[in-house]
């Protein structure tokens, strides 16, 4: 129990988030030399335009995805948790459970909002799937984790314990994006592992919209949003970007979004595309992000 405080002490204070950056770039060059070894394909430009987003994106998501939301989170915990104190153990398992269903939904909603996904949609910008992708990302993205993340806080988990399963989950998050992992059998079933991640990235009618789940895929099993792999997944944006420049690839998504909001006349209707599903259009047309919608009258 001693060494499971302190490796929470330790993920969960200013250290942790130095400890996450080690593995993302340890993964990242082992994924490489592993590809080069098996004399696979690998998109170089492509993985230093994520690469490249991530440090663009890193100092301002400090402040934006992590000192903002955190002293939220101590405020809360701090003036209004529910419960005083609780066994270590039993605030890792609150913590994992609301940081999932957190997750969940974010991300859910990212994929479903207009503006959000125009912030999200960054992500999925690449055409490649490997350990780089995990941290292509828009500073702007995530914004709605923080309101259920205080459920957490409301419960009375401490802060630390918090950041600490985010850490580790994060880390997850990244392993899930491994272009060198198979079929897992049994694990596919219960595990956001790299294949349900991947069909999660793809851009195929049946697989866009599913398996948004971080560590377990059984929430995608319970609230409806779950795809087994049956076509290869294709990885990338319906409407590709073949933009390794991550001083422009960054804005794809609000550029996309621009693009939809041009098409409309009446101010209503462009503001109607901030808030509407992407595959929505104010003419019924479906436009860059909606073939498993085409044909039919969106309104």
């Amino acid at each position: 129990m001693d060494m499971l405080n302190a490796t929470v002490e330790f993920l969960g204070g200013p250290y942790g988030i130095y400890t996450l950056g080690g593995f993302y770039f340890g993964i990242v060059l082992l994924e490489r030399l592993y590809v080069a070894v098996k004399g696979w394909r690998y998109n170089q430009a492509d993985a230093w335009c994520s690469v490249g987003l991530n440090m663009l994106n890193s100092v301002i998501d400090i402040v934006i995805g992590m000192i903002v939301p955190l002293a939220i989170y101590t405020l809360v915990y701090e003036q209004l948790r529910i419960v005083d104190t609780m066994p270590l153990l039993l605030a890792l398992l609150i913590a994992f459970l609301v940081h999932e269903l957190s997750y969940y939904w974010e991300h859910r909603l990212s994929h479903r909002i207009g503006l959000f996904w125009a912030f999200h949609a960054i992500h999925h910008s690449s055409n490649e799937f490997n350990h780089t992708t995990a941290a292509r990302g828009f500073w702007l993205d995530g914004l709605l984790r923080t309101p259920f993340d205080l459920v957490a806080a409301l419960l009375g988990v401490p802060p630390v314990v918090f950041l600490a399963i985010t850490i580790v989950k994060n880390a997850f998050g990244i392993w899930n994006h491994a272009s060198y992992v198979g079929h897992l059998g049994w694990f596919e079933q219960w595990l956001a592992t790299p294949l349900n991640h991947k069909i999660h990235h793809a851009n195929q009618p049946q697989y866009i919209d599913k398996n948004y789940s971080q560590v377990l895929i059984v929430w995608d099993r319970i609230f409806g949003s779950h795809a087994p792999l049956g076509e290869h997944p294709v990885v990338g944006l319906v409407k590709p970007v073949h933009d390794n420049n991550p001083l422009t690839a960054q804005f794809a998504g609000l550029q996309q979004l621009r693009d939809r909001m041009a098409h409309a006349d009446r101010w209503q209707d462009k503001l109607a595309y901030l808030w509407r599903p992407p595959e929505w259009s104010h003419d019924g047309v479906c436009r860059s992000d909606c073939p498993k919608y085409a044909g039919l009258a969106i309104s």
